[in-house]
């Protein structure tokens, strides 16, 4: 995509903004904190995540994600707690959020059920400057301001046991969109621009050394179309992970995780769009790297979820 074909998109994307950009993640399975608050304290020890996200390959000013994780239960498990800080870009927009996550945790018949709760701010930055004016007095350019500062919340609840999980949330539901005649930023709390996810998945044990996890990702958008990510892991030893996965987009994506020790987890995959678009990009990259800071209480080995 040339640069002139992507003014054009970012001018006349900020008039019909209602919701904050949501990138896509394939491993929501490691960094679930990332799209549910609930999340916050489940993997039973202080944890640590990173990861970056370079996607359509070849074209210029493309989408790019920087997310860092922190979470860890307190007060007897009763509570978890995390910090999620993430940047997207595209073109000539950038976005950065911070958000505190607070997750209630219950016992609930062989697992554990938590209630979550994100609360942050939205900063907002859109380098005008670098496009290419054909009009230097065009009101557009004029009226739209080139930073804001907004709050931003998500909700979820989150289920999880040694075999499955289940979750449920609304990540950075509170929207915001640009007033057409000053050009700034205004809280809109429109629900038909909020996302809605839900995920799952079921480890099954193969044998002593092989284990294997199917997982769904299903992101809805009232005024878009449905995504589905279906995803197929198998854990050889809890030590490597190869995968496959399908999004309903035309998109393959192959996955692959590696238990460094136990405390290190690293983890890479790579989208391949088969439709029409895949000829002119070189695919998306993602990688993540998940560092548990020490094992103070029994978990579950390197936890898989």
């Amino acid at each position: 995509m040339n640069r002139f074909i992507l003014s054009i998109l970012v001018v006349l994307f900020p008039l019909q903004l209602l919701g904050q950009m949501f990138p896509l993640s394939d491993h929501y399975v490691v960094n679930a904190l990332a799209i549910n608050p609930a999340f916050a304290g489940c993997q039973d020890a202080l944890s640590a995540t990173i990861s970056y996200r370079n996607q359509w390959v070849g074209f210029k000013d493309s989408p790019k994600s920087y997310i860092l994780s922190v979470h860890a239960p307190f007060f007897n498990d009763r509570v978890g707690l995390g910090l999620l800080v993430e940047e997207n870009s595209i073109g000539i927009f950038k976005e950065t959020t911070i958000l505190g996550n607070y997750a209630y945790r219950m016992e609930l018949q062989e697992g554990k059920l938590a209630l979550g709760l994100g609360f942050g701010v939205t900063v907002y930055n859109i380098a005008w400057n670098e496009l290419v004016e054909a009009d230097a007095n065009d009101i557009l350019l004029m009226n739209n301001s080139s930073s804001a500062f907004l709050p931003s919340f998500s909700l979820g609840t989150y289920y999880y046991t040694k075999k499955y999980f289940i979750g449920i949330s609304m990540p950075l539901f509170l929207n915001h969109e640009v007033d057409k005649n000053t050009g700034k930023y205004k809280i809109n709390n429109n629900y038909f621009g909020s996302n809605y996810f839900f995920t799952t998945g079921y480890e099954v044990v193969l044998n002593s050394q092989t284990k294997f996890l199917p997982s769904l990702l299903i992101k809805y958008h009232p005024n878009n179309a449905v995504q589905i990510d279906y995803n197929a892991e198998i854990n050889l030893k809890n030590r490597f992970w190869m995968g496959i996965g399908y999004r309903n987009r035309n998109i393959l994506v192959g996955m692959i995780q590696c238990q460094l020790n136990y405390q290190i987890r690293m983890a890479y995959s790579y989208d391949y769009n088969f439709g029409s678009i895949g000829k002119y990009m070189n695919g998306s990259h993602e990688l993540v790297l998940n560092y548990v800071l020490k094992f103070t209480r029994k978990v579950i080995g390197p936890r898989q979820f």
